[in-house]
């Protein structure tokens, strides 16, 4: 095996074409795929009773979208591993991408009407800006 590819995933469409691109990826190259969702700090994450039930259930989610990363991965024969974050998003994919030792990080494009970029996100931006591997971003529909 050489290297690992890191894919950045949410529970979008987009995120899970960034997936199939990212598994044919690791594949191809023999790599291992490390799948990284990142629950964004600062979200209100307390009930009105103080109960963390908005908290868990973003963690539950965020689970479920690694799992099933996982499994497509475990599927096309990779090894395959993924991890939950908190914290500022484009800073934690960075982050993971350097604690995992990434050759590749895999994004997904997303229209943002208004934005000054309106096919990339703001997230996107930043890693594409602050990494110092190469950024694949993936256009979420098979024709682009």
């Amino acid at each position: 095996m050489t290297g690992t590819i890191l894919v950045a995933v949410n529970d979008s469409s987009a995120a899970f074409r960034a997936v199939e691109v990212a598994v044919d990826h690791a594949r191809s190259l023999g790599a291992r795929l490390r799948a990284v969702m990142v629950i964004q700090d600062g979200e209100i994450d307390r009930h009105l009773d103080g109960t963390a039930t908005l908290a868990r259930r973003r963690e539950l989610a965020a689970d479920a979208v690694l799992n099933h990363v996982i499994a497509v991965g475990e599927a096309a024969g990779l090894d395959v591993a993924g991890h939950r974050r908190t914290g500022k998003i484009a800073a934690e994919i960075l982050e993971e991408a350097r604690a995992v030792e990434a050759t590749l990080i895999v994004m997904a494009r997303v229209d943002r009407p208004g934005h000054a970029i309106p096919s990339i996100g703001s997230h996107t931006l930043r890693v594409l800006e602050f990494s110092r591997i190469p950024v694949l971003v993936v256009p979420a529909d098979r024709h682009p």
